[in-house]
């Protein structure tokens, strides 16, 4: 038998492939005590491998791996209040929730099965706040927050607004003292892309757009500027004719990657389309790409379609964008030609994201909602 106050369930850990649940889920283990129950499925994301393989990969304190189970395991469980993310996560477990009357906090981020305006999902949310068992809803956009208020008729006092996510803003960097800047350090001003492909889709995440831009800013004349993708992108999904050379694919890179690559980096494009990998299904603003570069000083140029801006200020925090290409390839020309702006823009954002993201300050927010809903569980 497992007795724990806190029971997680999730289904990605043990693999490390969501790196802010790892984050997030660390801080829960050592700090309730708590234990996490895996349903197992991560293996569409990294492939066939075991529950054993990737617990020993796992970059969390060993002690602690001794409190994740298996699916099997979730029997055997007997716990206070349960924790979970994504709305997949709640449709899978609140069968076995109500079976137990085990009260529950639902983080509803953006993905993971909520898709606004769609019946399946409408059914699935409406389920979880009609549900007695319910503590708490946390929510981290804005426009998450109005649809479960405006359009499902959720109960204020039951959504907790907790804007952003878990990253790791603790790693050290230090852009005055660590940032690789043009010209002092090298040749190039660098351009980056960072996101998943969906299957096939290429358009969802702006990988297009990003091409596109690219076009426009080696026509207006930038001799000097390169452009990286990283994520699960080719070089012939789009070709890229008298371009090709200037741009670099990394392809899927694990989260230790990123220090040194962004550190290196000046500027982050991000111009997604929410609804188009399925109806519904909306990113958050930023995305967890651009707010791990936006920590390591690079400078995020991204679109905000739904009004998620909670209130960073364009042109001194980021830069906002849209989907008008000219539009944007003339910001970006001026910036890039002006590298003495584009670095305080990179100072003034690093400077911002620390406070917005900063991770002890994220964790402790949900701390809080835990704590609240194990005091009433007494």
């Amino acid at each position: 038998m497992i007795r724990t106050d806190l029971l997680i369930i999730d289904d990605i850990l043990p693999s490390s492939f969501s790196p802010f649940r790892t984050i997030e889920y660390e801080h829960y283990l050592r700090f309730f005590g708590a234990h996490l129950v895996s349903l197992e499925g991560w293996r569409p994301f990294v492939g066939p491998t075991t529950f054993d393989q990737e617990l020993a990969a796992l970059p969390i304190a060993p002690e602690l791996k001794a409190r994740i189970h298996p699916s099997g395991d979730l029997q055997a469980v007997t716990a206070r209040v349960a924790y979970m993310t994504f709305l997949r996560m709640a449709e899978l477990s609140l069968p076995w929730l109500e079976e137990r009357q085990l009260p529950f906090i639902l983080q509803l981020y953006p993905g993971g099965a909520f898709q606004l305006h769609q019946p399946r999902s409408d059914e699935v949310l409406r389920r979880v706040i009609a549900s007695p068992l319910l503590r708490r809803i946390i929510v981290t956009q804005q426009p998450t927050r109005a649809y479960l208020l405006e359009q499902l008729g959720c109960q204020p006092e039951r959504i907790e607004h907790i804007y952003g996510g878990v990253f790791e803003s603790r790693g050290g960097f230090d852009l005055l003292r660590d940032k690789r800047l043009y010209p002092r350090d090298k040749e190039t001003l660098d351009v980056c892309f960072v996101a998943h492909r969906y299957a096939d889709n290429l358009t969802a995440k702006g990988y297009d757009l990003f091409v596109a831009v690219a076009r426009g800013l080696v026509e207006a004349g930038h001799a000097n500027v390169r452009f990286h993708v990283v994520g699960d992108y080719r070089a012939d999904h789009i070709p890229l004719g008298r371009i090709a050379d200037r741009f670099s694919f990394h392809g899927v890179q694990p989260s230790e990657f990123f220090e040194g690559f962004y550190a290196g980096m000046d500027l982050i494009v991000s111009l997604n389309r929410p609804f188009d990998i399925r109806p519904g299904v909306f990113d958050g603003f930023p995305t967890g790409a651009c707010i791990e570069a936006g920590l390591h000083g690079v400078v995020n140029c991204i679109n905000d379609p739904l009004d998620s801006n909670p209130g960073l200020v364009d042109g001194r925090d980021l830069i906002l964008l849209d989907f008008d290409i000219d539009r944007a390839v003339g910001i970006l020309d001026d910036l890039l030609a002006h590298p003495s702006r584009l670095y305080q823009i990179a100072y003034t954002g690093w400077r911002r994201y620390h406070v917005l993201f900063d991770t002890d300050r994220q964790l402790w927010a949900r701390s809080k909602v835990i704590l609240d809903a194990l005091r009433e569980a007494d």
